[in-house]
């Protein structure tokens, strides 16, 4: 039972899901000069729905030292963030440009930097994310 599609139904009447690229991180690769330079997977298209922070998962991602989340995203697929272990980094949300993108959104970049909500087998996460400079 995937129950994101069922609270989704009522949820997006108040807040619609957007149209976004989601590009999964895959590692990196090291340039000449021996910087690290994130590397992703192709894009592919997915749906979200972009929130604020909840108080406690604010207090909650303070406590792991994690200062830069802005917002929260639901997504109906599994996101990831940082891995040492595996050497990979956040996966990166971006938004296209047209109209039916929220202005506020329009041609913005976002980095998954935490999980909050993660049920692998579930079809949906939700994760904190930051916006990144163009």
């Amino acid at each position: 039972m995937n129950l994101r599609n069922m609270a989704n139904r009522y949820t997006r009447r108040v807040n619609e899901n957007v149209p976004a690229t989601l590009k999964r991180s895959t590692g990196y690769t090291t340039a000449p000069d021996g910087k690290q330079v994130p590397a992703y997977s192709d894009p592919e298209p997915i749906s979200i729905q972009m929130q604020a922070l909840q108080k406690s998962e604010i207090e909650h991602l303070d406590r792991l030292n994690i200062s830069n989340a802005q917002a929260s995203v639901f997504a109906d697929t599994q996101l990831s963030n940082g891995d040492r272990p595996s050497q990979t980094g956040g996966d990166l949300i971006e938004f296209g440009t047209d109209a039916k993108i929220p202005a506020t959104l329009r041609g913005t970049k976002w980095l998954v930097v935490a999980m909050l909500e993660g049920w692998p087998g579930s079809g949906w996460c939700k994760a904190a994310v930051t916006g990144q400079m163009p």
